[in-house]
């Protein structure tokens, strides 16, 4: 039973924090002035919000800020989105620290046992994801190759936490993407009801799978414990 108690409340107390964390970003991005302010008070609340940070999570932030830099900078030159106020690579500067943001909240909302197995399957499918996104610049076929490419994978690989991660993902892309739309910090070419395509649920989607089973296993064990690497 108190087992039981003690889950519940680490349940109730991830979707606390989570829901806060959301809540501050998006007060941040859609009404704080100018992108330099912005990365500032979102390094900040951040830092607060997720206190204790361990190495491997920090290092987690780092490499996907990176990655998702280069992954932005290729899709901005694609001409499938762009951004109002542009500092640095066509992004504002609030951009370079967006995607370790949404990843390191999301691990720490579902937490749950990382796989290990198939990774090299993992890896080619998430090669073909990135390469649609980074070379492809009609909505239409985009969301035809990314749908594709991302049904496959679930194919492959859909327990219940990969499901989880898809699905969550998905929902929190929802929340972002209008949010940002709306408050006029980007925009997406063309006539789009509501001013999103739908390709951006197969993108986040397929984010979050790719990140539970590539991303994960590097930064816990695979009961969910905090690995030992890069620590």
């Amino acid at each position: 039973m108190r087992k039981v108690v003690t889950r519940d409340l680490d349940i109730v107390a991830r979707i606390r924090a989570a829901v806060l964390q959301v809540a501050v970003t998006l007060v941040v991005l859609a009404w704080a002035p100018g992108t330099v302010l912005k990365a500032v008070l979102l390094l900040g609340f951040w830092a607060l919000l997720f206190l204790p940070l361990r190495r491997a999570e920090a290092w987690m932030y780092i490499g996907v800020c990176v990655f998702f830099t280069g992954m932005n900078a290729s899709a901005l030159k694609q001409g499938i989105f762009r951004f109002q106020d542009p500092d640095v690579l066509g992004m504002p500067v609030y951009e370079l620290f967006m995607w370790g943001f949404y990843l390191l909240h999301t691990k720490r909302l579902l937490a749950g046992a990382v796989p290990t197995d198939r990774r090299g399957l993992a890896w080619g499918l998430a090669l073909a994801y990135s390469a649609a996104f980074g070379a492809i610049s009609d909505a239409q076929l985009l969301l035809i190759v990314s749908g594709a490419l991302l049904l496959l994978a679930l194919f492959f690989f859909h327990d219940g936490m990969d499901l989880a991660y898809v699905g969550y993902m998905v929902l929190l892309g929802a929340v972002v993407e209008y949010t940002g739309v709306n408050a006029g910090q980007w925009s997406y070419p063309g006539d789009v009801p509501g001013g999103v395509p739908l390709w951006f649920a197969t993108m986040w989607g397929g984010i979050g799978l790719f990140f539970r089973r590539l991303i994960l296993p590097l930064v816990e064990l695979p009961d969910g414990r905090g690995a030992v690497r890069f620590s």
